[in-house]
């Protein structure tokens, strides 16, 4: 299979337009919340009667502006200076029959839902259409039976400045250093 046949659409993630929207601003060096999840650790979500789906992100990593350009995306001049940041994401059907899910109920986090905190500030990419920056090309369209949706949030931010916290609105935060 194909890396462009397993892009993710991100119709959750999606705008109108191409652009980055700034959230998450940080000023010194956060350390993340004593209760904070580990990478990898996932979080119960309910999707409807009897359905239940497990939360979880899987990795963060530093990327190079190149990595957006072979993704499709442009950088612009103010972008010069600035390191892309990918989070990849899962969720996983874990009680129920994948039919019987509110599917408006998927947690599929929109732009404005993610911040991320550590010694920079970090502003998410929008996308339109196919984007895949899991670390192996592993996105995948949707849940299924027996497998997890995996998809992933791009951000840029400061040069050497990983994010060391990870919150996703109503679903928890994450630590992303030991």
């Amino acid at each position: 299979m194909t890396r462009s046949r397993r892009a993710l659409t991100l119709t959750a993630l999606v705008a109108a337009t191409l652009g980055v929207a700034l959230t998450g601003c940080s000023a010194g060096s956060q350390q993340a919340p004593d209760d904070a999840l580990a990478i990898g650790t996932g979080v119960a979500v309910e999707v409807g009667t009897g359905v239940e789906m497990s939360f979880s992100i899987d990795d963060v990593r530093e990327g190079k502006l190149s990595d957006l350009a072979e993704m499709g995306l442009q950088s612009t001049p103010s972008d010069d200076g600035k390191v892309p940041y990918f989070v990849t994401y899962s969720v996983t059907l874990t009680d129920g029959e994948i039919a019987d899910a509110d599917r408006s109920a998927l947690p599929v986090p929109k732009t404005d839902e993610w911040k991320l905190t550590g010694k920079g500030t970090y502003r998410p990419i929008q996308v339109i259409g196919q984007f895949d920056c899991t670390p192996d090309g592993n996105a995948t369209p949707g849940v299924a039976p027996d497998a997890p949706l995996v998809a992933c949030q791009a951000f840029l931010g400061d040069a050497d400045a990983l994010p060391t916290a990870i919150e996703v609105k109503d679903l928890g935060t994450w630590a992303t250093k030991d």
